[in-house]
């Protein structure tokens, strides 16, 4: 394989177009990297989406749970700005 690849670059060099050959490689090896770095790294943050909102999803479920495992009858929710209705008969 060495010698393959020695003989390609000596008959490129022969032919004067080994500068170009060397241009070529460089600008494929460069946009073969910058696609697979880009991939990795659009990958690694959906992963990292999915795995805060599974983990998100999976408190919410624990938090649940353990109300209920509680015993307890009161259900907390979200607090509102209604105001109490207002006895003025006295």
């Amino acid at each position: 394989m060495f010698v393959f690849l020695l003989l390609i670059v000596i008959l490129l060099a022969a032919l004067g177009v080994l500068g170009l050959a060397l241009k070529i490689a460089v600008a494929l090896f460069v946009g073969i990297t910058i696609a697979v770095m880009s991939v990795a790294v659009i990958g690694y943050y959906a992963v990292r989406h999915q795995l805060r909102k599974a983990q998100k999803s999976f408190n919410a479920s624990l938090d649940t749970r353990a109300a209920t495992s509680a015993g307890t009858t009161v259900e907390v929710g979200r607090p509102t700005r209604q105001d109490p209705p207002v006895d003025d008969r006295y």
